[in-house]
């Protein structure tokens, strides 16, 4: 019994001190401070914003404050962390989820007056009649003709929900009628493939503008088709493809991999490592790969991009692409808005992060695309800024690159012909024309497809000086001109041809003078 009593001082003691350990190691403590914590965030939060509803000098708009604040607080995290406000979350979406709900139309604007430029085939406008050329005069009986709108309120009138009807007026100028037309709204596809034909017997382009939801079965639909057709070689056209979904860009890279080959893999802030590798189940295991790319091919573009050349997969053409190599969750508030939140970074199988540094402000961030045009990045490789210390080898022992964008493997300059058009007249101007040509034309493209179109149609002289005469210019400008001026046409042509057939025929127009495509015949040769 006494020595029970020593004893057991230093029994309540070692309980004590057990006691205090084991409430560390379950942190009771720190968790409860830290939900205090965020309590008292959130009331300073709510009562900044009710001091000002209710005591501030003007009536303010504390909804829109909020967003603001939102929106600058992720804006301090990094470049492409982001606020999406309830107003915006359905646009935002539909770039993603490959689909919007609306008439199917293309537009423009021609003398205040909203233009039908194309009609999607099979869609609401095109069930209901409506042709291109024709003019939008008022929509359910909100006259737009002669007044000045933004697009942005053209789109909204004419959007809604699929099965809900709007009544447009139009004035059909083929006819020099106006009538009513009752359209059904619809689900309209937005393609994520632009271009896929065949350049020759062998060689086969495909252009992705996008990573979204339907991009991996559009691309292997389109794949299979030219393979179908012959293609035993293929140039992948990710030009100015700002990327998307990560999981389409794993889609896409997967039908040139073999099993188990890294893809990518990404790490959160608790460094776990997330890998992506390839399947069997890819179409395109073997022929030879190009892949274009440029200073606007983004994300997605890069993670395909990186993979194929870190894989010695593909030959990369072109130039430097952004160089963002961070993840986005997207993730939905309470009241319906979202933000998107870095949550990870990505690298290419050989272990490179291609996110190009970024200060505090983001300022040199945004700068870079015009710094690369004024440092002569953009027209001399050697202006490349490369990072030498992030010094990677592929497979096949070639160096690569981190640090700012996937490093073309073959450097294609901008071409400088278009900056010499761009001094004597805009694009818009030369869109312009050529639709206008269209417009008072169409009897004489009727029954022209557009394979007929680009084989038999050229720009005559006619066309092409009466633009030159419209323009004005001085007599040393006009003989400038005269040296683009094949160039000229040909992008004419290319206008034309978006104006009758659509954006792919635009590119298709382009294609056999492009300096990245022919550039990849010969090196495919």
């Amino acid at each position: 019994m006494q020595r029970f009593k020593i004893y057991l001082p230093i029994l309540i003691g070692f309980s004590v001190v057990f006691g205090i350990w084991l409430g560390t190691q379950f942190n009771f403590p720190k968790q409860s401070f830290a939900l205090q914590n965020e309590e008292i965030k959130e009331q300073k939060l709510r009562q900044i914003i009710d001091f000002i509803d209710y005591e501030y000098v003007d009536d303010v708009n504390t909804d829109s404050l909020l967003d603001i604040t939102i929106t600058e607080l992720l804006h301090k995290l990094d470049p492409h962390s982001s606020y999406i406000s309830v107003s915006d979350v359905q646009s935002s979406s539909e770039s993603l989820q490959g689909s919007f709900e609306g008439i199917g139309i293309e537009f423009t604007t021609v003398k205040d007056s909203l233009t039908v430029l194309r009609v999607i085939a099979n869609g609401p406008s095109d069930k209901a009649g409506l042709e291109a050329g024709d003019r939008i005069l008022a929509v359910n009986e909100d006259t737009i003709a002669g007044v000045l709108m933004m697009n942005s309120q053209y789109i909204k009138l004419l959007k809604g929900p699929a099965g809900s009807n709007v009544d447009v007026n139009i004035y059909r100028p083929t006819k020099r009628s106006k009538e009513q037309v009752t359209i059904k709204r619809g689900t309209i596809a937005l393609p994520s493939v632009d271009l896929a034909f065949m350049l020759n017997d062998s060689v086969a382009m495909i252009k992705v503008n996008r990573f979204a939801e339907p991009t991996a079965d559009e691309f292997d639909e389109t794949l299979k088709t030219v393979i179908d057709k012959g293609a035993t070689k293929l140039i992948l056209d990710l030009r100015d493809n700002p990327g998307g979904l990560l999981y389409a860009a794993n889609k896409i890279a997967d039908q040139f991999l073999q099993k188990d080959e890294l893809i990518v893999y990404t790490m959160n802030r608790q460094d776990v490592r997330d890998d992506s590798k390839a399947t069997k189940e890819g179409r395109f295991l073997k022929g030879d790969l190009i892949v274009l790319i440029n200073e606007n091919s983004a994300s997605a573009s890069e993670i395909v991009a990186g993979a194929l050349q870190d894989n010695d997969r593909a030959t990369i053409i072109g130039r430097r692409s952004y160089g963002k190599g961070l993840v986005q969750e997207e993730i939905e508030l309470k009241d319906g808005s979202r933000i998107r939140l870095t949550t990870s970074r990505y690298y290419t199988p050989t272990g490179r992060s291609i996110q190009r540094p970024y200060d505090s402000d983001y300022s040199a961030y945004r700068r870079e695309s015009m710094e690369r045009y004024h440092n002569g990045e953009l027209f001399n490789v050697d202006s490349i800024k490369i990072d030498t210390v992030q010094k990677f080898k592929t497979p096949k022992g070639k160096l690569v690159y981190g640090g700012g964008g996937i490093v073309p493997d073959v450097f294609v300059p901008v071409d400088t012909g278009n900056y010499a058009l761009y001094k004597y007249f805009s694009f818009g101007a030369l869109d312009n024309y050529c639709f206008t040509y269209i417009d008072n034309n169409r009897n004489q493209f009727t029954d022209m497809d557009v394979d007929e179109f680009l084989l038999s149609f050229e720009i005559d002289e006619e066309i092409f000086n009466a633009f030159i005469a419209e323009r004005n210019l001085s007599a040393s400008a006009k003989n400038n001109l005269e040296i683009e001026r094949e160039s000229l046409k040909l992008k004419m042509k290319a206008f034309f041809a978006r104006n009758l057939f659509g954006t792919p025929a635009y590119f298709r127009t382009l294609a056999k003078e492009d300096p990245m495509v022919i550039e990849s015949l010969e090196v495919l040769e």
